[in-house]
């Protein structure tokens, strides 16, 4: 199945801005990261936008279920790259120079951490990502590297079994009082991989319809969706001293459960509009550049303009880096680097194999 998902595009793109608006208007106050952005009435609103953070695992658990069920170990490792780290390498450089610029004492960087950090393995190594955003990536390369070890040992034929046993073993890790010591910014079990695994749900009954066993999939899939976000929730309540509350968070994440529900069973519906791309592409390097950046303007110049003003300046500049992230480095890069990878595949299938020592 390579049909492109507008609707996915588009709640790829929902999913960032509901993130964009909780750093910008709740994280940089709430960890005084940008005392300036106090929006006290508007936080009782945007705290939940966090839940944009769980609504990108299950896309990607969909996207990435999707792309590699007609591929190789190698092409996966390959269109992975290409996804990810040039970019990445772009965000990582713009931050870092805009840190030493405006960082103050909020915000430092050295060499050893940036060289650390364009590995994406830095929390490997001991150092922070120099964009407190960035820990995601850490997750999104575990739910790879799991991917990678499924693919190489030619599993990909049992992948609904696979889905099924990481959703059931996910959800009952959740319900025992363990998972809520978990550090949840780097373990991807029990509080991320069911969302990779609920993502593969929603892939399965798009390509093959529904069955018994898919819908007890989904079923289970929602159980831990709302349990995970409501320990969420609760970390949140305890973190910011403030109460997240469960049926607010219940609501939003089955409104958007439903929406997916409608994307994986319909074969058409309103929201695959072919201009949803454009949002989609924009995703990543938005996410990438949007939360130091912000943070380190809004300290700066908070006092020189008026504050919903300077915000909305400031979420405009991450979007145009974003264009331009997408425009002048990630397309660039990806067709230079599908060339070079065509080439060294096209030249080993050519090959002539060596005769056989008689």
């Amino acid at each position: 199945m390579k049909t492109r998902f507008y609707e996915i595009d588009l709640l790829r793109f929902i999913s960032a801005f509901l993130v964009v608006i909780f750093h910008y208007t709740y994280t940089g106050y709430m960890e005084k990261f940008a005392v300036a952005a106090d929006f006290e009435q508007l936080r009782e609103v945007t705290r939940y936008a966090y839940v944009g953070i769980n609504y990108f695992f299950i896309i990607s658990g969909f996207v990435i279920f999707m792309s590699v069920a007609d591929n190789s170990a190698r092409h996966f490792v390959f269109s992975r790259f290409t996804r990810l780290f040039p970019a990445y390498w772009a965000a990582l450089l713009v931050t870092t120079l805009v840190t030493l610029l405006w960082g103050g004492e909020v915000f430092t960087v050295g060499f050893a951490q940036f060289v650390a950090n364009l590995t994406m393995l830095n929390q490997v190594i001991g150092y922070k990502p120099i964009d407190s955003a960035y820990w995601t990536l850490f997750i999104e390369l575990k739910f790879y590297a799991v991917i990678l070890v499924v693919l190489l040992l030619g599993w990909m034929r049992h992948f609904q079994h696979i889905i099924a046993i990481s959703l059931l073993a996910s959800t009952a890790a959740l319900f025992h009082p363990w998972a809520q010591q978990v550090d949840m910014f780097v373990a991807i079990f029990p509080h991320w991989s069911g969302y990779f695994a609920a993502g593969g749900v929603f892939y399965l009954i798009k390509r093959d319809g529904a069955s018994y066993y898919r819908i007890a999939l989904l079923l289970l899939s929602y159980v831990f969706v709302i349990k995970q976000s409501t320990l969420f929730g609760a970390l949140m309540s305890r973190w910011f001293n403030i109460e997240f509350d469960a049926l607010v968070i219940t609501t939003i994440n089955s409104l958007f459960f439903a929406i997916f529900c409608v994307i994986a069973f319909c074969k058409t519906n309103p929201l695959r509009q072919s201009w949803c791309y454009y949002l989609g592409v924009l995703t990543y390097p938005l996410y990438l550049i949007h939360q130091h950046i912000g943070y380190m303007l809004i300290n700066t110049f908070n006092e020189e303009v008026n504050l919903t003003l300077l915000v909305l300046l400031i979420t405009v500049i991450a979007v145009m880096l974003s264009i331009m992230i997408h425009f002048f480095v990630e397309k660039p890069a990806a067709r230079w680097l599908k060339a070079r990878y065509s080439q060294q595949v096209n030249q080993k299938s050519e090959t002539p194999c060596k005769p056989a020592v008689e």
